[in-house]
């Protein structure tokens, strides 16, 4: 499914329920954003009979970096409960810290998440994309299991590589060796996220 497919698809179904939106601290591709968030919460929300999600976008800072993800959804009510299970189902797919979720009818705001964002900046005019690729893959494998990708972004003069996990630290240690030999990542650095 393309990225606008599902805004589409949502757009021409009737708009109903009670309104709440979910506000994640992700630094992450559009297509990555929509496949590992937005579609299997839409999935889940079907699953549990409890809404739908009616849209989302990508909020970028002013040199057009991502910094949130908003996902806006209508539920079948306004129960702290309802806000509880959809911020559970966003856990369960690996939120940032630092995600919360509210509604207009509940003043508390329900946080959550608990994954840790590693920024991997290579300065761009040195970055052919065979290169770019090189260095994700070597990254993945001196991650492991310690982190994911979740896309690539040219910011101003740099490309910038997202990886998120349960730690910056363990994730920053597993890719020092990459950023200190691999000629690729020269004038490269590493900063958290979130």
């Amino acid at each position: 499914m393309k990225l606008n497919s599902l805004r589409e698809a949502e757009a021409q179904r009737p708009v109903d329920g009670y309104f709440a939106r979910a506000t994640l601290p992700l630094r992450i591709s559009d297509d990555l954003a929509e496949a590992a968030f937005v579609k299997p919460l839409s999935e889940t929300l079907d699953r549990l009979g409890i809404g739908r999600v009616v849209g989302y976008e990508l909020a970028l800072d002013d040199q057009g970096e991502p910094v949130r993800l908003h996902i806006q959804f209508s539920l079948v009510t306004d129960a702290p409960r309802v806000l509880q299970a959809v911020a559970d189902a966003l856990d369960t797919l690996d939120a940032p810290a630092g995600s919360y979720i509210g509604n207009a009818e509940c003043a508390d705001l329900v946080t959550f998440g608990h994954s840790q964002g590693l920024g991997l900046y290579l300065p761009r005019a040195d970055t052919r994309e065979e290169d770019r690729k090189a260095v994700i893959e070597a990254c993945r494998d001196a991650l492991g299991q310690a982190g994911l990708y979740q896309g690539s972004v040219s910011v101003g003069d740099r490309t910038a590589l997202y990886f998120y996990g349960n730690s910056f630290n363990r994730m920053k240690s597993a890719i020092t060796y990459v950023i200190t030999t691999d000629p690729r990542c020269r004038n490269a650095f590493a900063r958290r996220l979130n």
